[in-house]
């Protein structure tokens, strides 16, 4: 039975359609904004700096090693240049997504992102929750957080998840554990509840599946965080929060010194479940994970565990020129196509929530209880074309090549909310594309204790 034939019938209640409207449709609707052509290599495009004078705005011409390293800064021309921005923004994807050594969490320099291989460097990053966690317990050393005993004690804070399935979770041998489908946390919902009505929900994919989160954050904030006791809220109360932004720092803010050698990052990622058709089409990162219903660690009636693909990542990152962060956002390119729109549904509305509170993903038996969402591109790709072609050309024959970057947002003198002003991840700010402007929302993050601001970092709310 297709995804639609199944949402129909659970939909229906009484003869009645329930919660959402399914409509079968035939025709063909235009192809939707923000889709792209298959990668090309092709020349040094014209936005490349042919002589720029940092690493990050430096165009890579082949994957090397060298693309292993996070680049410190960018180093736009005079006049504000977008594209050398952007460059950065994907010489930092690269570098982020080159497989780690879980034994250093640094890069595997043996090994090329071209082969596709897990986990990224990113991924041995701590998550949100392996920091912020409750008051008299200590966050792990650096580097120990994917460890067996750190991945079991993932699973003992999940306070609804049952013995067996905590058992039944860890036989599993899984790269990662999915307990969000919000994109918030429900520490951040919890005391601020507008968050969540405007972010407007989970988002169902084409199968019927909601989209699954996980936020981290890189050495220099663990530093940061660790030696200036801002992992736990009574430590924020009198603290004044400001990002550590690089080696040059002086003096630091680790003690006097600085932090470590990029300055703060955090990631945010959105995985969706693949079919089995998606799986053998090789266009996704994938992870075999356990999923679960809410952040209380709720089991899912779905079969578990399954193979997640990597649809969208969001990079933050304070540096020396940019105190208010670089805002990096890259999509798999199939999002605005297939894997979250039909196009076969010209009278479907795009970008409308289609679950009702409380957020039910499946039923018992495991079947989609909400139709898809139809997901199209609001704004347009900002990013220079010809820059994601060429980097896209230099990723051919591997899945990130299947990734592009939709643009990087970034303070520039006439404007303070960020150029572009409009920046959105269509699996993230799926229902508020529009007006999305990551540094004018993250200006006003407020400390856990609610009074003072954290300087653009949402994650000091999870503090306990």
């Amino acid at each position: 039975m297709s995804v639609s034939h199944t949402l129909l019938r659970r939909l229906t209640v009484g003869g009645v359609l329930a919660g959402a409207v399914i409509v079968a449709c035939a025709t063909t609707s235009p192809a939707p904004v923000g889709s792209t052509d298959s990668p090309e290599a092709q020349a040094l495009p014209q936005g490349c700096n042919p002589s720029s004078p940092c690493a990050g705005s430096t165009c890579a011409t082949s994957i090397t090693p060298a693309l292993s390293v996070v680049p410190v800064d960018a180093c736009p021309r005079e006049g504000e240049f977008q594209s050398d921005v952007d460059v950065y923004s994907w010489n930092t994807f690269i570098a982020l997504n080159w497989p780690a050594t879980t034994t250093t969490c640094a890069p595997n320099t043996q090994v090329s992102i071209l082969s596709g291989q897990g986990p990224t460097v990113w991924e041995t990053y701590p998550e949100d929750s392996d920091i912020f966690v409750k008051p008299g317990t200590k966050p792990g050393a650096w580097c120990t957080f994917s460890t067996p005993s750190a991945m079991e004690a993932k699973l003992r804070r999940l306070t609804q998840l049952t013995e067996p399935n905590r058992l039944a979770a860890l036989d599993a041998n899984v790269d990662k554990f999915l307990v969000s489908d919000s994109k918030a946390s429900a520490a951040i919902t919890e005391r601020f509840p507008d968050i969540e009505q405007a972010i407007g929900g989970p988002l169902t994919d084409q199968n019927g599946r909601f989209v699954r989160y996980e936020k981290r954050l890189n050495e220099d904030e663990y530093n940061y965080l660790i030696t200036n006791n801002l992992w736990n809220a009574a430590g924020q109360t009198k603290a004044t929060i400001s990002f550590p932004t690089g080696p040059t720092q002086n003096p630091g803010p680790c003690n006097g010194q600085p932090c470590g050698p990029v300055g703060a990052m955090e990631v945010k990622a959105a995985w969706k479940v693949l079919s089995a058709q998606e799986v053998s089409g090789k266009r996704f990162y994938t992870r075999k994970a356990w999923v679960f219903n809410n952040d209380s660690g709720a089991p899912s009636p779905g079969t578990n565990p399954v193979t997640v693909g990597l649809v969208g990542m969001h990079i933050i990152h304070k540096t020396d020129t940019q105190s208010t962060w670089f805002w990096s956002t890259f999509e798999q390119v199939d999002n605005t196509t297939s894997s979250f729109f039909n196009a076969h549904c010209p009278n479907c509305q795009p970008n409308k929530q289609t679950a009702s509170q409380p957020y039910t993903e499946l039923a018992p038996d495991g079947g989609p209880l909400n139709a898809p969402v139809q997901v199209t591109r609001a704004t347009p790709i900002q990013a220079d074309p010809t820059l994601n072609a060429y980097y896209r050309g230099l990723l051919k024959g591997s899945v990130w090549a299947n990734y592009q970057l939709i643009s990087t947002q970034w303070a520039t003198g006439g404007a303070p909310k960020g150029t572009p002003p409009v920046l959105a991840n269509t699996t993230m700010e799926t229902f508020i594309q529009s007006s999305a402007s990551c540094i004018g929302c993250h200006s006003g993050a407020p400390k856990a204790s609610g009074s003072g601001t954290a300087d653009f970092s949402f994650l000091m709310l999870e503090a306990q």
